[in-house]
């Protein structure tokens, strides 16, 4: 009986237990799996998850010894969503909190979308407002008119009507005036991005204070966030007219051509649009990365995974010296003044002989690339202007070493040749004059090739012309790069070459004088002073002519190098001595002319032979002429040939002072032992 109880007790506590593991079971079921099941479907509902993508470091620009002249900068931005800020009426409240909050910190907000007036009455910007006429003759929607399509607004020709339109749309109709437009410019933006009217990146305000950005976290409003973008940073005053500037993609090379699309960018990237920064594109821009970015409902980041790494561009390193680029600016802005009292501008190359690559180019007047500033007193000569690659003029009297090699080379002459200076020369009922006569009634006497260079004389290289002929000539001043592309990286003029072809296409007729004006640089002839730069260098180092070029090598974000490999554009095959006779002459007029052997007094001092040409080119009677100057230095093994460039600067001697202090510069000479030496007219 005893067992049989026992028994009963033993059965009633395991099927008690049982039933006790079956509850637990079920209810780790049910919160384990059926509402754990729930919990992530509500989760999966609450959030979003979207890819972005992660823009790349652009590359660095920097000089020939690494000196950084265009790097990157991070600023922060205030940054507006507009799916998070809630309707209409919130968006306004938001956007009008934003704008005081802005006025009272003084920091500016960005307002450049809206083409209407920014104060009543108001009046569209634009001359186009609604349609305009494309290039194929088609009529298309400006962007307001897409924008009226899109928010359903009215095409009225009264901006006003259209503001009212617009202030029912975003809730602005109670807000005082000045605040309504101020909103509107904000909303208006942020509208035409989420129409997707326009591609590029929407900030409110740009490189915002440390206080803006603690009360905007304070306040914690919706759609509002503090970002950080990546900005372009100037770190020199100098080379603005070669570094450039980067910018949004325009709508036409997105597409036109071999445009942007085709080559895998963003349609908002930021790229290269002038100088070093869009010659080398290719190299600076990077491989945008993409990141998953997880929000939950308020559009707050709950998770962030990198899905692809961005790549930084290649760091690009340019040939300029920034230290002799310094040299050459100060010394144009020191001196140009006063040597044309502001009435035209100037240029100069430093090129460096051996490889054709770029020291310096420089420009008077200039302008600041970090803010394109530039001095008002001097903005009526356009400081955009780079004259040194796009300003074309008469070489004057440094075009006679191309006269003489043409001579030597073709057997006119030799080194001993002399020919008697006459005074002038009359050629098919025209006299030409040499400028000692016209100026002082004398002659130079009998002048050999060296002594006709040293002393300018005209008679010697009109009678050269004569025997030589226009097509003889042009021959020779093509195979020094006159009046073709040096091939540099950037947008340059080609120049002219003076001659019955040039004439032909010109519509005017070529007589058979103007070759005796061509053979010493005046006619029809027009060059660059790079262009010359890169014939006097070609003529100095033997008659190698290489192509003018700024790129000096490249680092990949890995850290791998390339240099830059120097091409060969083309050979003058000049004889030695010939090439001794023509330079010796050069050497003799820096050393005898007494404005320019005073200028170069230093560095005759230091040991530093120069070989020079002056050079003056009347363009009209009103005006004073423009002075040209070229030189190399040193003598005996030249490294850099250098072309000075002033507009209305009187002559080419005034204008070797400016060489003279680059010269000084790129040898390191103390500023101090010879007084007032680059101070000589």
């Amino acid at each position: 009986m005893e067992g049989k109880k026992f028994y009963l007790r033993s059965a009633v506590l395991v099927g008690a237990v049982f039933l006790m593991l079956l509850g637990f079971g079920g209810l780790l079921y049910y919160t384990q799996i059926a509402v754990g099941m729930d919990e992530k479907t509500l989760a999966a509902i609450n959030t979003m998850t979207k890819e972005e993508p992660v823009p790349a470091a652009r590359g660095r620009i920097t000089d020939r010894n690494g000196t950084v002249l265009v790097g990157n900068e991070s600023r922060y931005q205030l940054e507006l969503e507009l799916e998070h800020m809630g309707n209409a009426e919130q968006q306004a409240q938001t956007v009008l909190m934003l704008l005081q909050l802005c006025q009272r910190l003084e920091q500016p907000w960005v307002d450049t979308d809206m083409p209407i007036s920014k104060t009543a009455p108001y009046t569209f910007t634009n001359e186009e407002v609604y349609t305009y006429t494309a290039s194929d003759g088609t009529e298309k929607d400006t962007r307001l008119g897409r924008m009226c399509k899109a928010m359903k607004w009215e095409r009225t020709p009264d901006a006003g009507q259209l503001i009212d339109q617009m202030k029912r749309t975003f809730a602005l109709e109670d807000a005082e005036e000045t605040a309504a437009r101020d909103a509107l410019g904000v909303l208006y933006a942020c509208y035409l991005r989420s129409k997707e009217i326009v591609w590029t990146e929407y900030a409110m305000a740009r490189d915002v204070s440390v206080e803006l950005i603690t009360v905007v976290k304070e306040w914690n409003l919706d759609g509002v966030n503090i970002g950080v973008e990546s900005v372009r940073s100037y770190r020199t005053p100098y080379a603005a007219h070669l570094l450039g500037q980067v910018g949004p993609i325009t709508a036409e090379n997105w597409t036109e051509g071999e445009g942007y699309k085709g080559r895998g960018y963003a349609m908002d990237a930021i790229v290269g649009l002038s100088g070093v920064e869009y010659a080398f594109e290719e190299q600076l821009r990077g491989q945008d990365g993409i990141h998953a970015v997880t929000e939950n409902r308020d559009g707050d980041p709950v998770n962030e995974t990198e899905v692809v790494p961005a790549l930084a561009g290649s760091d690009v390193a340019l040939t300029l010296d920034l230290s002799l680029q310094q040299a050459a600016e100060e010394s144009l802005a020191r001196h140009v003044p006063e040597l044309n009292g502001g009435a035209g501008g100037a240029a100069a190359v430093v090129l460096d002989v051996k490889d054709g690559g770029v020291l310096t180019m420089a420009n008077w007047p200039t302008f600041d690339a970090a803010t394109m500033t530039y001095d008002d007193g001097v903005s009526a000569l356009s400081p955009l202007f780079n004259r040194a690659l796009q300003g074309t003029y008469s070489p004057g009297s440094t075009y006679k070493p191309v006269t003489a090699a043409a001579a030597l080379d073709t057997g006119v002459a030799t080194p001993e040749t002399k020919i008697p200076c006459t005074g002038y020369v009359d050629y098919y009922g025209t006299l030409f004059r040499c400028w000692i006569y016209r100026e002082h009634g004398m002659t130079h006497g009998e002048e050999t090739v060296s002594d006709a260079l040293r002393d300018s004389c005209n008679i010697f290289f009109y009678r050269m012309a004569m025997e030589v002929g226009i097509d003889t000539l042009t021959e020779y001043a093509q195979k020094f790069g006159l009046g073709l592309p040096t091939g540099i990286e950037l947008k340059e003029a080609t120049g002219v070459n003076a001659g019955p072809a040039y004439s032909e296409q010109a519509g005017t007729t070529w007589y058979a004088g103007n070759l005796l004006s061509a053979a010493i640089g005046q006619s029809d002839n027009l060059f660059t002073p790079l262009q010359i730069a890169n014939y006097v260098a070609t003529l100095v180092n033997g008659g190698t002519r290489y192509s003018a070029h700024l790129l000096h090598s490249t680092t990949a974000a890995d850290g791998t190098v390339t240099e830059h490999a120097p091409e060969v554009r083309g050979e003058v095959h000049l004889v030695p001595e010939h090439l001794a006779a023509i330079k010796d002459g050069m050497r003799q007029m820096a050393e005898h002319s007494a404005p320019v052997s005073a200028a170069f007094a230093r560095l005759s001092a230091a040991g530093i032979q120069v070989g020079a040409k002056t050079g003056s080119a009347q363009v009209s009677g009103q005006e004073q002429a423009n002075g040209l100057f070229v030189c190399f230095a040193p003598y005996d093994d030249p490294q850099v040939a250098v072309c000075v460039a002033v507009e209305q600067g009187g002559s080419g001697a005034a204008t070797s002072v400016i060489a003279a202090d680059i010269l000084e510069a790129y040898f390191q000479i103390p500023q101090e032992g010879v007084e007032g030496a680059v101070n000589q007219p």
